[in-house]
């Protein structure tokens, strides 16, 4: 997308990573994704990195307030 005035508008990025559901648990699935502490950062597996500008762990229930209401 594009202003008026020619220049780009930012887009940003929110990642929500969902806590595993029952039947994955008991299937044995155990989470594939690490988060690192005070970052926007989530590791896939071991090495995988990946930064956005937001990142929700598992325990997070509400991203509205955080994410969308500076957008409304």
């Amino acid at each position: 997308m594009m202003r008026e005035d020619g220049k780009g508008i930012p887009v940003r990025v929110a990642l929500r990573c969902r806590p595993l559901v029952p039947k994955e648990t008991s299937e044995g699935c155990q989470m594939c994704l690490s988060f690192v502490p005070r970052e926007t950062q989530v590791v896939v597996g071991n090495d995988k990195a990946f930064t956005y500008d937001y990142v929700f762990d598992p325990s997070v229930e509400q991203v509205f307030n955080t994410v969308v209401s500076l957008l409304v």
